[in-house]
């Protein structure tokens, strides 16, 4: 079924040949660095954010207030952090959509007007440019959404010294964008979770030309995601062109794919000044520390719209290897939405464009490679992961009976999931009681035994050994339907056991909490 909003597909099909043909036009070059002030005329009292305009910009998602807190005393606007969140609240900062001005930004990050900004510009002449924030190294990060104040002295060193060497740098000439990306993929990256090997390949670029700039190059060296911004604004520029300003209307390709921390939205070819927005799914990984994560937060979808990023898995697996264990089984498989074949990276068997008209319920909506930051904006950073989405960001309208993985009750799902899993494996037997339904109703299959109801389940688990309950994760699939039901399927190993072990769960909301009334478990070759 294809959306009303699509035109028929003769009609559509013609438009996005010469969408993509535009894009496939672009040669992106990183022509220089400049404050937002200077380079999209950004005003004082402005901060620019990922993803589609917030229903109440005094209002946004917590990381992105941390991070505009911190901008604001950056700026000099507040003194303080109660200062910064009073302007934010009443409206005196305002707070608009970074791609309304050309400019792609990543997780919480905001754009402030001394922001120093990498522009990157078709070095075919068209005169097209895209905007993204210059990265700062590691440490704390702006992007993570904190108010921890050590970011402040790198934005300030970012905004001087880091500034300046590159300006220096970039006054020899343009740098080819497209060698580099294509260097990256030969040597592994998926261009979003992972850039290290289009760094590093940028660092041998312009290594002469920072002889006398260390601290600089020793930043770049240690830096592999430096080179995500500069691909996030190519990626922007291609999109940009394909989209042409709307100039062929029936056109369905996605140049626009982010999430402000509450909403998820899309922008397609042939209205790409209109947004279709959704609530955001919550992203989905292994986690470097625990906290709750953000709803989709960022402007770097962008990436996996053009092709790469999760769309890349099938070429750049071993990004995805830590991740396995939170995607289906055969995750990588074409798909009919994902169309277009760019000419510098068709030996790849890339992709280079995601049809929004093409997305339908028969069939795995694109996913997103995205990291993982704490939804109450304090701790930063938790993890690396991946995000999905559902056919309704792409314009399908679901049945009204059923919403298939509604973004609410999917994340809540998940996270009821990992908590079970954790009890397990730690044999924590009060979470494990606690996440079943209390009934003799509830019924739990396992390899050699067959359980009805809460008594027997609770007898097998305190009479099974506590010990060997170790088990990885190689497969997932969670499915809610409405807000109150679920099923969860996941395939694992265990060291020392060769086959593969099944589990499938079926989850009710039962007084506003999941819990587990089915469950089987077996072994593969059972």
């Amino acid at each position: 079924m294809v959306s009303p909003l699509f035109a028929d597909s003769i009609e559509r099909g013609a438009a996005n040949e010469r969408a993509l043909l535009r894009l496939h036009q672009v040669r992106p070059v990183w022509s220089g660095v400049s404050k937002a002030a200077a380079a999209i005329g950004l005003p004082v009292m402005t901060l620019l954010h990922a993803g589609p305009a917030y229903r109440d910009p005094r209002l946004p998602s917590a990381p992105v207030l941390s991070s505009a807190v911190l901008c604001c005393i950056h700026e000099g606007w507040a003194q303080t952090i109660e200062q910064a969140k009073a302007m934010i609240a009443d409206g005196r900062v305002r707070l608009l959509p970074a791609q309304d001005f050309n400019v792609v930004t990543p997780l919480a990050a905001v754009i402030s007007p001394n922001t120093t900004l990498v522009e990157v510009t078709d070095g075919d002449g068209s005169g097209r440019r895209a905007w993204s924030l210059l990265g700062s190294g590691q440490g704390p990060q702006l992007r993570f959404g904190t108010q921890d104040l050590a970011v402040l002295p790198r934005l300030e060193w970012r905004d001087n010294r880091l500034a300046g060497v590159l300006e220096n740098v970039l006054a020899a000439g343009p740098i080819d964008l497209f060698s580099l990306a294509l260097a990256g993929l030969q040597g592994g990256d998926d261009l979003h979770a992972r850039t290290s090997g289009a760094t590093r390949a940028l660092v041998t670029r312009i290594a002469p030309s920072l002889a006398h700039a260390d601290d600089v190059r020793q930043m770049l060296e240690q830096t592999p995601l430096f080179f995500l911004t500069l691909w996030m604004a190519a990626c922007h520029l291609m999109l940009d062109a394909a989209a042409a300003g709307g100039e062929d209307k029936a056109a369905s390709l996605v140049v626009g794919l982010s999430g402000n921390g509450q909403e998820a939205g899309i922008r397609l070819a042939g209205a790409p000044d209109h947004w279709l927005t959704s609530a955001a799914q919550t992203p989905q990984g292994p986690r470097f520390k625990p906290g709750t994560a953000s709803p989709m937060l960022g402007d770097s979808g962008v990436i996996d719209a053009a092709g790469f990023g999760a769309q890349a898995w099938a070429f750049a697996e071993d990004v995805a290897a830590d991740l396995k264990g939170w995607l289906p089984g055969s995750p990588y498989a074409a798909q009919p939405w994902s169309i277009g074949s760019h000419p510098v990276f068709s030996q790849l068997g890339l992709a280079s464009a995601i049809d929004a008209a093409e997305v339908s319920a028969n069939t795995p909506a694109p996913r997103v490679a995205i990291a993982l930051i704490d939804v109450d904006g304090q701790q930063g950073l938790l993890g690396r992961g991946i995000c999905g989405s559902t056919p309704a960001q792409f314009g399908l309208v679901a049945p009204a009976d059923l919403q298939v993985n509604q973004a609410d009750a999917w994340a809540s799902l998940n996270q009821a999931f990992e908590r079970y899993e954790a009890a397990l494996v730690s044999n924590d037997l009060a979470v494990l009681d606690e996440l079943f339904w209390q009934s003799p109703h509830t019924v739990r299959y396992g390899p050699t035994e067959h359980l009805y109801g809460t008594q027997q389940i609770q007898v097998f688990r305190q009479q099974r050994p506590s010990t060997g309950l170790q088990r990885r994760i190689c497969e997932r699939s969670l499915t809610s339907f409405g807000t109150d039901a679920a099923v969860a399927h996941m395939v694992f190993h265990r060291d020392g056991v060769q086959r593969a072990g099944r589990q499938t769960q079926t989850w009710m909301r039962l007084d506003g909490q999941w819990r587990i009334v089915s469950a089987h478990v077996s072994w593969g070759d059972l």
